[in-house]
């Protein structure tokens, strides 16, 4: 039975944390720069603070949302003294999960140029019940909430903020021709994982350098283009492992790999077991 950690103990082994913040535990988690360990979705409920992200600064008052992904930098600074928070921590390994990633993927540069996203009184309602709901069942087991609960939550966080994300951005003056390339490719992604997986294929058919293809990929989502190829493949030979009758050897000739010898190698590179051990795990 894994205990509750804190902000300052969290670890990957912690899948997620939620929290409210009534006495200024993030004001001081947050008092010099952080790395987070994991996604943090935090919503102001009253108050208001400045938060620097990434180099950026934001203003996160009542009714704001702030999505911080795994390793970004963040400070709080100016915290009014009726500043209060409701907040959920994701891990890095549950965010980055193919099984999350692939459902989320579409939304993820929009957040990546947008962290702070103002939402209306009623949304920002639906977010602070859904998080105390979550609250309510750590505080009642009183131990983490499991993979399959948390992974859930996430995704449907991302997905019922999609409305309000993508027009906030697509307004901005930052939003940019790297966007449009960016949300171009994760289509065509989506659609040739399987048969195509070199940054070549997919830089000529938007009629750009790889290098060029790569820098934007990078700079907009924080992933390499091989990251999001690979995450694909490896969710659908998951997907076809855990629930199809397909032999291994099938399932490495329909994702295009030359023999199973090469596709064992690839799926243990990424998962840290052979395709034959993550079946039998499941």
């Amino acid at each position: 039975m894994k205990e509750i950690p804190s902000l300052e103990t969290f670890s990957k082994d912690t899948t997620l944390l939620v929290g409210t913040d009534l006495t200024g535990d993030l004001k001081q988690y947050f008092k010099t720069a952080k790395q987070l360990p994991g996604c943090m979705i935090m919503l102001c409920t009253q108050g208001n603070c400045h938060l620097t992200i990434h180099l950026r600064e934001y203003n996160l008052k009542a009714n704001s949302v702030a999505v911080i992904f795994p390793e970004i930098i963040c400070k709080m600074e100016q915290v009014s003294e009726d500043c209060q928070f409701i907040y959920a921590v994701f891990s890095k390994e549950l965010v980055n999960h193919a099984d999350v990633f692939t459902h989320t993927i579409e939304y993820t540069p929009y957040i990546f140029e947008q962290p702070v996203i103002d939402l209306r009184p009623e949304v920002s309602e639906i977010l602070q019940d859904y998080l105390q709901v979550l609250i309510k069942a750590q505080n009642v087991t009183r131990t983490i909430i499991d993979w399959a609960q948390a992974s859930l939550s996430f995704t449907q966080i991302i997905l019922g903020l999609r409305k309000t994300i993508i027009p906030q951005v697509e307004t901005n003056s930052r939003y940019s021709r790297n966007h449009e390339i960016v949300r171009e490719l994760l289509r065509m992604a989506v659609q040739n994982y399987r048969n195509e997986r070199n940054v070549s294929f997919y830089a000529d058919k938007l009629h750009l350098s790889p290098q060029h293809l790569s820098t934007t990929v990078k700079k907009v989502t924080g992933k390499t283009l091989t990251e999001i190829i690979s995450t694909l493949v490896i969710h659908d030979a998951q997907a076809k492992l855990r629930s199809s009758e397909m032999t291994i050897q099938e399932i490495a000739y329909s994702l295009n790999f030359p023999d199973i010898s090469f596709f064992g190698k690839y799926f243990k590179r990424y998962t840290g077991m052979s395709p034959k051990q993550f079946r039998n795990s499941n």
